[in-house]
């Protein structure tokens, strides 16, 4: 087995040494800023790397423990799998150190450890029922069965007890998946002098390697990666667990803030309406009305919005968990099952905190039918985990699926092949599967889409693929919006010529109206051979408006049955090539510029350009004064 990658987080009250530990673990000072310095608190947390074993490699996290920097604490706790929790001897549980014990339960972290710091302050009796008074308080918490350590970090008393004490607590804690598709949430963003841009972070999940290429959302810019560190030193990737730093090339401080997302894979989007479930915290006390403004906490994202019931108009204290939506201001990055924290802007208090049942929400009515939506989502089948691991995904291997519905591989198999047989899922021909309302929505998108353009631009051939919303919108991974363009192909929905797309049964017709005009306007066109006028001559000529003049000399371009002369002139492709006939029939082998005015009858004005059409179109050479023919 390799190294196991570990986030730990200090915790507790003010001056309750969570610092000192960290640098008697780590040997580093983590109050690297002025101010934390003057003050002796810290204001941004302090990072520090901690070898326990050859097997695990330890990030501490030295959490700003001050009341006024409760939001930091969330950010760091956000990618933590368990906490330190320090509580003075001195002193004992204080108000914000219960305010830390609520947030941790919010987010469900799993491992911890309680270190009484400051032991040699008090005397054996004091420290003894410090320890008592610790436990009570801790009753309801993660921290209810933690192991607890009494430690001095000055005299060095209890320090390697914590090590081994650690130790023993992250050989049970679930390490994180580094086989997804890598995903940092961004806490820090800062310049180095020649370097440029760096990202920090602790990658939530997944593995990411030097060079290579990743987006940040929600702005949705591709960046390449210059070089990995991880607490200083350079590295070739990074895996979930690791507090890793990334120097980004292309792409500047500005463009990049503390809560974005750096991702690996496209299939991750953002949303601004999600569906969760909301356990409240003790310390809720002022009740919160329906579409009542909350500040979200999710990874490191700091988003305003709104709060939204389906089943009441006024969420009261005591009121322990609610089923309900949020409907944010701004775009986040998440996913079934993250930890988030809510809080309340004024009076500034912790709401509550729970997971994400469903990221990709939408606006709901009031009533029992979308409670019930909402609590199938939160319990919900192992057929429907499924469908909704592929419907945030949008499309997985067998493997994947199996990992994002938590099943084994042979439960996994066995659901996805009774989906296939109820023709629920789709597997391609690269082994991935894919819902098929996915597909049956982008056909249904396409093909109206199509029919919208075929309607304003009759005589075109179709949309340019590039430019088709259903795949402008990045909602569907290129590959697959390919796959699906293909499906509607061999299912005769649509056709494609060249790069362009069109319904299956559309041909370019004449706009309803203009047809005779239009047909009088290419007859006088063609008869005119290769002197021909200014195309707005001929659309003046017949009274064909600008707009539909310009469109039908676009599509006669597009279809190659027109050819332009420059930006007045154009073509009919027909006539070149019976004016290259008759040309080669009295010179077959080659001909100079004059012999060619003699056998065509036409000025230099058309002329010249002609030939340069003609060696351009590879039907002749230019060599000094002649041209000769190609084969």
């Amino acid at each position: 087995m390799g190294k196991r990658m570990f986030t730990i987080g200090m915790a507790g009250h003010i001056d309750h040494g969570k610092t000192t530990l960290t640098k008697a673990l780590t040997q580093i000072d983590t109050d690297r800023l002025k101010e934390e310095k003057e003050r002796n608190i810290s204001i941004e947390p302090g990072f520090a790397p901690l070898q326990l074993t050859e097997e695990m490699d330890v990030s501490i996290i030295d959490v700003p423990g001050h009341e006024r920097f409760i939001r930091q604490m969330i950010a760091g706790v956000a990618g933590i799998d368990a906490v330190v929790l320090t509580v003075a001897a001195d002193e004992g549980v204080m108000p914000q150190t219960k305010e830390h014990l609520d947030i941790l339960s919010l987010l469900d972290v799993k491992g911890g450890l309680i270190a009484v710091t400051k032991a040699d302050k008090v005397d054996d009796d004091l420290l003894e029922l410090a320890g008592e008074d610790i436990r009570e308080e801790v009753k309801g918490t993660p921290f209810e069965r933690a192991d607890m350590v009494f430690v001095d970090s000055v005299s060095g008393r209890g320090v390697e007890e914590v090590r081994k004490h650690l130790i023993k607590m992250l050989a049970t804690v679930p390490v994180r998946n580094e086989k997804d598709a890598f995903r940092l949430p961004i806490d820090q963003v800062f310049t180095v002098h020649g370097q440029g841009t760096v990202v920090r972070g602790t990658v939530y999940e997944g593995t990411i390697r030097d060079g290579e290429t990743v987006q940040i959302l929600p702005s949705r810019k591709h960046t390449k990666i210059r070089q990995l560190q991880i607490h200083g030193n350079q590295v070739s990737k990074g895996v979930a667990g690791q507090r890793l730093a990334m120097n980004l090339s292309g792409v500047s401080k500005e463009e990049i803030k503390r809560g974005d997302v750096a991702v690996s894979a496209e299939h991750y989007v953002t949303t601004q309406i999600i569906h969760i479930v909301l356990f409240t915290s003790k310390e809720f006390l002022y009740a919160l009305k329906q579409r009542g403004h909350i500040k979200l906490h999710l990874g490191t994202a700091e988003v305003y919005g709104r709060i939204v019931f389906f089943d009441r108009n006024l969420l009261e204290p005591g009121e322990h968990k609610v089923v309900c939506q949020l409907r944010l201001e701004e775009p986040v990055v998440t996913k079934r099952e993250d930890r988030f924290i809510l809080r309340r802007p004024s009076p500034v208090e912790t709401i509550g905190g729970g997971w994400v049942i469903n990221p990709h929400g939408e606006r709901l009515p009031f009533g029992e039918k979308s409670v019930k939506r909402l609590e199938n989502e939160l319990q919900g089948t192992p057929e429907e985990h499924i469908k909704t691991a592929l419907h945030e995904e949008k499309w997985l291997t067998r493997e994947e699926v199996a990992k994002q519905a938590g099943l084994t591989k042979e439960d996994a198999d066995e659901l996805v092949q009774q989906l296939i047989d109820e023709s629920t899922i789709w597997e391609t021909s690269n082994k991935k599967l894919v819902l098929i309302e996915e597909y049956e929505q982008f056909k249904e998108h396409l093909i109206d889409e199509l029919a919208d353009y075929h309607d304003a631009y009759p005589l075109r051939f179709g949309k340019n693929k590039e430019e088709l919303e259903a795949v402008k919108t990045g909602v569907l991974p290129k590959e697959l919006n390919d796959r699906f363009l293909e499906e509607a192909e061999k299912q005769e929905k649509i056709k494609k010529i060249k790069q362009y797309v069109s319904l299956f049964s559309f041909s370019p017709t004449y706009p309803k109206g203009w047809e005779k005009r239009m047909k009088q306007l290419l007859e006088t066109w063609r008869n005119d051979g290769i002197a021909v006028k200014p195309w707005t001559e001929y659309a003046k000529e017949q009274g064909i408006p600008k707009d539909l003049s310009e469109e039908l000399r676009w599509s006669l371009l597009q279809a190659e049955k027109a050819a332009s002369m420059d930006e007045k002139h154009i073509w009919d492709i027909k006539q070149i090539h019976a004016a290259a006939e008759q040309l080669r029939a009295i010179h077959p082998d080659s001909f100079t510029l004059q012999q060619a005015k003699e056998v065509l009858g036409v000025t230099r004005k058309y002329l010249v350009p002609l030939l340069e059409w003609m060696d351009h179109a590879a039907i002749t050479k230019r060599i000094d004064q002649e041209r000769v023919w190609r084969d």
